[in-house]
């Protein structure tokens, strides 16, 4: 119930190997840049000796990278804490190029669109789901 990104992954398992489609419940990524996943990643969950997500290193995280202001908003909107995995939109983190028979690529983003709708919980909505079980989301899988 934090208020931070879902991530996911979709498998394939082909005869060529395994794949993964990676994915979160924003249309937006915080960065462009790959060496700062661990720093956004690091601003965005719990401290790990209090267990409690702190808004100061979310915010320190934002202003310094100004890129992720458009995330920044989906993240502070209502759509920032999704009910759970079922009920949320899904957006690939990636662009692919795919190649057709004839040879001509085009450039492709993968999104996922929930059949039972989109629902979110409110602030204090999150907080009691939060308080009854951590891992409700999960746990409706």
């Amino acid at each position: 119930t934090l208020r931070d990104p879902r991530g996911f992954a979709v498998k394939f398992y082909t005869r060529e190997g395994n794949f993964d489609l990676v994915g979160n419940n924003f249309p937006v990524f915080f960065i462009r840049d790959g060496m700062k996943f661990p720093d956004m990643v690091h601003a965005l969950k719990p401290n790990p000796k209090s267990h409690i997500q702190e808004n100061w290193r979310i915010l320190d995280f934002f202003s310094h990278h100004p890129e992720s202001l458009h995330m920044f908003s989906f993240l502070f909107d209502d759509v920032g804490v999704p009910l759970n995995y079922r009920h949320m939109d899904g957006s690939g983190v990636h662009t692919f190029t795919l190649v057709n028979r004839e040879g001509k690529a085009t450039y492709v983003k993968f999104h996922w669109r929930p059949t039972c709708g989109v629902k979110c919980l409110l602030e204090d909505e999150a907080v009691t789901v939060g308080g009854n079980n951590h891992s409700h989301g999960t746990q409706d899988l």
